[in-house]
């Protein structure tokens, strides 16, 4: 008996061991947000999304890889000049990770749909665009079984300008194999796709429909060729329109919001439908403002389901800004308990949601939760067995950037470090050196092109704190932190 119970609390200690959450913040002194998330096999994570923090001259998309438990582990950014969004993150094992976004860097127009390939490391292979004269932003994508890329979203390249559903699928290479414009004279969109099997789709969004003189959500299933092999709409008063959709137990689950209520208010909008589209369960639950249902994935019970929704109503605290949570709804998709809750002052976002090999869930997007002016990548983890993170402030902010991509690697020495009044920067490279120092905030506050190879810097009038200099060399930058007492 004494070993029987020995045995029993082992293993319940190894168990509750497993029952991994967590809530963190990554960041540096940059405005970041993170926009997907991908589980690799060893239970890791990459996350991606768009950041400043990495001292280009605008928005960067980067990836950003943590072990299990959320710590650090490396990252890297990808863009040009202007503004880059990694949407979506997709992983294959000995192949790497590709990024689907959208950027202003490069392209044809405002925005274009973004790819990038990188290695396993996330080293840099290769970038491409896909768009038209005008704008084009990715909301969702998947990898199709040639390990090509199916991204879906939508465009404004129209003649009124109202948006259109875009679609674009690639070979593994990124080269185009189809494109696929669907929509009406008003505004349509698609925000979600999910595979059935290796030559078929489901996607999901919003679409006018001339019947009702509303927008309604919709639902397409798609086969790989990109032929539409059937259409459905859902929302049967007012507008109604769809984040997300899940296949789950031969079901297509789906989340978003309507006004059909009240035109002023917003309401989330629950479904279940059969393979076919046909309607298996609908539901509604609003409160006194905006409530929209943004994600759903199904909970290691049998069904039920995590669904992620942004508030800013009544409950909306401390500020009334939107605000995200996370809860627990039954097979009737009806809510049953609030397992996180992210709320902290200006808007908080959840950008996507996907189920863990563990049983639980994880969720990355944005938050301002220290309250510096520029939000952050936040992640929250939902263990198994009803293990929930702990959301609320005080929050202590992880790395985003490799600072350590280090201008010693450039072969350029920096010191005292920490250092008060005087910086010196050698180097034996025989070229110039173009020089920033930059504040916590990201700002440029000294900068200077260096011609010998030893110089001192006079930083007397900078005030102490943490600082980063910034090297670009032959076309090669280095970042490092600075301390300056």
């Amino acid at each position: 008996m004494p070993i029987l119970r020995i045995l029993f609390f082992v293993l319940l200690a190894n168990s509750s061991f497993a029952q991994i959450n967590f809530f963190h913040l990554y960041s540096d002194n940059g405005d970041d947000y993170g926009e997907g998330i991908v589980q690799l096999e060893d239970s890791s994570y990459v996350i991606t999304g768009s950041s400043s923090s990495f001292f280009g001259t605008g928005s960067e998309a980067f990836l950003l890889k943590v072990d299990s438990l959320g710590i650090y582990k490396w990252s890297n950014h990808y863009g040009g000049q202007e503004s880059d969004v990694g949407r979506r993150v997709l992983y294959k094992q000995n192949v790497g990770f590709y990024i689907a976004g959208y950027t202003n860097s490069y392209g044809n127009g405002g925005y274009d749909y973004y790819l990038i390939k990188t290695d396993e490391a996330g080293n840099f292979e290769w970038e491409k665009t896909y768009g038209f004269e005008q704008w084009e932003r990715v909301n969702d994508a998947v990898m199709t079984a040639d390990t090509g890329i199916l991204m879906v979203g939508e465009t404004n390249s129209t003649i009124n300008s109202n948006t259109d559903m875009y679609l674009v699928r690639t070979d593994q290479n990124g080269d185009t194999l189809w494109t696929k414009r669907i929509g009406t004279e008003f505004n349509d969109k698609l925000t979600s796709i999910h595979t059935l099997d290796d030559s078929t789709y489901y996607v999901a969004g919003s679409m006018y429909s001339a019947d009702s003189l509303n927008i309604k959500g919709c639902v397409m299933k798609l086969h790989d060729n990109g032929t539409v092999l059937w259409t459905k709409y859902y929302g049967n008063k007012g507008n109604t329109y769809i984040n997300d959709i899940h296949l789950h137990n031969s079901e297509i689950v789906g989340v978003g919001y309507t006004d059909k209520y009240h035109p002023s208010r917003l309401y989330e909008f629950y479904f279940r439908l059969d393979l076919d589209g046909n309607i298996v369960i609908e539901n509604y639950s609003g409160s006194s403002g905006e409530r929209i249902a943004l994600a759903v994935v199904p909970f290691e019970t049998p069904d039920k389901y995590y669904i992620s929704y942004s508030l800013a109503d009544m409950w909306s605290f401390p500020d009334g800004f939107n605000d995200i949570a996370i809860a627990r709804f039954d097979d009737s998709l009806y809510w049953e308990q609030t397992v996180a809750t992210i709320a902290h002052y200006e808007p908080d976002f959840l950008n996507q949601l996907i189920p863990t090999s563990d049983g639980g869930a994880i969720g990355v997007g944005g938050t301002n939760s220290l309250e510096l002016g520029y939000h952050h990548v936040c992640v929250v983890k939902i263990g198994p067995n009803d293990t929930y993170p702990y959301c609320a402030a005080p929050h202590t902010l992880l790395q985003l950037v490799d600072v350590d991509e280090t201008i010693t690697q450039l072969g350029i020495e920096i010191f005292p470090n920490p250092v008060q009044n005087h910086l010196t920067i050698q180097s034996d490279l025989g070229s110039d050196l173009e020089v920033e120092l930059i504040n916590g905030y990201g700002q440029t506050v000294l900068a200077q092109t260096l011609e010998t190879s030893s110089n001192t810097l006079d930083i007397s009038s900078l005030a102490s704190g943490i600082y980063f200099v910034k090297i670009s060399v032959d076309g090669k930058i280095g970042v490092q932190k600075l301390v300056i007492d």
